[in-house]
């Protein structure tokens, strides 16, 4: 009687293991489920590039106008959102530059906080999900000499931040970085070197700690982290650690190829049947989908765009590869739209902010169908 008895408790304790192994599996799923679900339908996105990202004035204002408009943009307004939202985009990635905001004692000017944020609360009253960051900050740069400064910059920024936005529900999000790399490096551009991406990895680590810490809405906020400089290649993916933590999404820029989407003298058609087009293309998502879709980490991609070559057509057929492929995914893709006087130079604008006009209108609709 004792030995049954003995194999008997055994055998509840292995079941009621399987239970409690089972329900953690079935719990961490469906946590993974929530947060592709949630990524996935924020939808086709836009940047409102060049506006508070400013920097270098070269003078001396306490303006945040004049930061604004000196890339030759005018101020932002609520009719530029609403024109946003009926053009079918549901996300703004509001880029934002700090550093030239900020004291010694690395305190961030309270007029530019205000603005940020009245141009934060005017996009989500037009129903649009925000994104904000650090975009030009030169203290994120992943050098190993610097890199205990980043992150007390880090902390002192995004907890002020963080602060400010504490009752701001999930429609806002934010981005630890910009592209963080190692500029006027021969790496620059690359995927950069081992120690830079740990670094990275670091300030990721950081950042999401520092908001969490806050509270509020901000124990829940969904948090965008940045592979070395937002690379799509395989070294700087597969370098890339998430931080411990839920609602983390890698961030990622998309540029690919570069001949097409940046030099003017580069090609200005695109072929999906070709595999020179498309081989750069091909490889980001077939690592992507290894090394984060298959893992249930949700991804975005904060930027892409081709600049104008008198090509729609062909930016229709670069675009619409790139959604078609990220699509399955899960994955929302933000153009870059630096704005400016479209009359005076070809760029990756959409939107004309002077004009109220949407410069291409099939190219818009392609990215919002």
């Amino acid at each position: 009687m004792r030995r049954r008895g003995g194999r008997l408790r055994r055998w509840v304790s292995g079941f009621l293991l399987l239970l409690l192994l089972g329900g953690s599996f079935f719990a961490y799923r469906w946590k993974a489920d929530e947060e592709r679900r949630f990524v996935k339908a924020l939808g086709a996105g836009w940047n409102l590039g060049n506006t508070l990202d400013v920097h270098n004035l070269h003078k001396e204002t306490d303006d945040p106008t004049a930061y604004e408009t000196y890339w030759n943009n005018p101020p932002t307004t609520p009719e530029l959102f609403s024109d946003v939202k009926a053009a079918g985009f549901d996300l703004v990635r509001i880029p934002v530059t700090w550093y030239e905001h900020m004291d010694e004692d690395l305190q961030v000017d309270g007029a530019w906080l205000d603005r940020v944020q009245q141009v934060v609360d005017e996009a989500l009253a037009a129903g649009l999900s925000v994104i904000i960051n650090a975009h030009h900050d030169p203290w994120y740069t992943p050098l190993e000499s610097q890199a205990g400064e980043a992150e007390v910059w880090t902390r002192a920024l995004w907890g002020q931040l963080a602060l400010r936005f504490r009752e701001y529900d999930e429609s806002l999000l934010f981005e630890s970085m910009n592209e963080p790399r190692l500029i006027g490096t021969e790496r620059e551009w690359s995927d950069g070197t081992p120690e830079a991406r740990e670094i990275v990895n670091r300030l990721n680590e950081v950042f999401v700690e520092t908001v969490r810490a806050s509270g509020g809405e901000n124990s829940g906020r969904y948090l965008l982290l940045p592979t070395y400089c937002a690379r799509t290649g395989t070294d700087a993916l597969e370098g890339f650690r998430m931080p411990e933590g839920e609602r983390l999404i890698v961030s990622l820029h998309l540029y690919e190829p570069y001949g097409f989407t940046h030099q003017e003298s580069g090609s200005a058609d695109f072929s999906p049947d070709s595999e020179k087009d498309t081989r750069a293309i091909d490889q980001t998502f077939r690592d992507v989908e290894r090394l984060f879709a298959c893992k249930g980490i949700p991804v975005i991609i904060t930027e892409f765009g081709a600049r104008d070559k008198d090509n729609e057509d062909a930016r229709i057929r670069w675009a619409r590869y790139i959604l078609e492929a990220a699509r399955p995914l899960g994955i929302p893709c933000v153009w870059w739209d630096a704005g400016g006087r479209p009359e005076e130079e070809k760029s990756f604008s959409l939107y004309d902010r002077y004009g109220r006009v949407w410069l291409f209108p099939d190219l818009t609709a392609a990215l919002t169908e």
